[in-house]
């Protein structure tokens, strides 16, 4: 994969994502960006690989990140409830359509009332509350405190409307955290259940 190719991908998820944040906030503040906490992706993704070692599903979806280029990315503090992941999500079935294709969707950590979480959204349809068959999980690193692991996403509708959370996350610090989001979802598409499996993990830098 090129880097010309990675960075338009980047772009459209991003576009993406900046609409996503407009529907959960209608207004987003952010850090400037010489302000905002950077990392070096070669860094982050070796953190992450260390955290997904003997796990053969998280050690798949690392390696497919680090096969990529990728450029420096800076945490952005948005306002609550969400900062969305800069790298986002492709899977086998994506939005559809000419334009969005296989992008899927994107991380997101929350920190509604206290609770710091990590989530994801994205489509086609809207995600199921049935999620049978399907697993979607994240891989974590704090820089701040070096807590790390591998937690599912399984709550629906619970930190924010139309994202899939984990549970409170405790002992990030308060400081810089990669993650990176991997697995399977099922989607209500009409009567139909979907399922959707992402082969590009989204990836991002977010505050604690």
């Amino acid at each position: 994969m090129n880097r010309r190719h990675f960075a338009r991908r980047v772009a459209a998820g991003l576009t993406a994502a900046v609409a996503a944040t407009m529907m959960f906030t209608g207004v987003v503040s952010a850090q400037p960006a010489d302000s905002a906490p950077v990392v070096d992706p070669a860094t982050a993704i070796a953190k992450l690989r260390t955290v997904a070692a003997g796990n053969p599903e998280a050690e798949a979806a690392i390696e497919r990140l680090a096969a990529s280029p990728t450029d420096t990315a800076a945490a952005t503090n948005i306002a609550l409830p969400g900062q969305i992941f800069q790298v986002p999500a492709y899977s086998d079935t994506g939005q559809g359509g000419p334009v969005l294709g296989q992008l899927y969707g994107a991380g997101v950590a929350t920190n509604m009332s206290n609770q710091f979480r990590f989530g994801f959204f994205g489509g086609p349809g809207v995600i199921a509350n049935d999620q049978a068959g399907a697993e979607l999980d994240v891989v974590y690193y704090s820089f701040a405190t070096g807590a790390s692991g591998i937690v599912k996403l399984d709550q629906n509708n619970v930190a924010v409307p139309t994202v899939v959370s984990t549970a409170p996350v405790a002992g990030l610090g308060s400081g810089l955290v990669v993650a990176a989001v991997y697995g399977s979802l099922n989607h209500q598409v009409g009567p139909n259940v979907v399922k959707s499996t992402i082969w590009w993990p989204t990836l991002g830098t977010v505050l604690a």
